[in-house]
């Protein structure tokens, strides 16, 4: 009987499995921090929007006067700080028949305190005046 035939794995063979191995473990590492990093990136945005969209339920509400201008604040939303512009201006909408003037209400959300850069979300609506 030939004994080379018995022997086992040559070290290329296993120098090559482990290779492979490295090379896949290593993707599968990336992946889950992008999913990670993807999630985080989301859970802002959803906390921003519902930020941006309960600001705007205050003046849709009467809470708050729908007066022209910019207005900046702050506002926490879960474990996050957001910073807010709230841009009111007339809008008059165009359509075959008269229609009352209404104001329009664009508010952009940022996380803080990185400033306007760091926006993640941008909520608009009407409210009458």
């Amino acid at each position: 009987m030939n004994a080379r035939k018995h022997a086992g794995f040559t070290l290329l063979e296993v120098l090559v499995a482990l290779t492979i191995l490295a090379v896949a473990l290593a993707a599968l590492v990336k992946a889950g921090s992008d999913h990670a990093r993807n999630s985080a990136y989301l859970q802002e945005r959803t906390l921003a929007h519902w930020a941006g969209s309960n600001l705007l339920a205050e003046y849709q509400s009467g809470m708050r006067p729908a007066a022209d201008g910019d207005l900046r604040g702050n506002s926490t939303m879960g474990p996050y700080q957001f910073g807010y512009q709230a841009s009111i201006s007339d809008y008059t909408a165009k359509a075959p028949f008269p229609l009352p003037a209404v104001k329009r209400i664009d508010i952009r959300v940022w996380l803080m305190p990185g400033g306007e850069t760091e926006q993640r979300a941008l909520v608009s609506g009407f409210v009458l005046p």
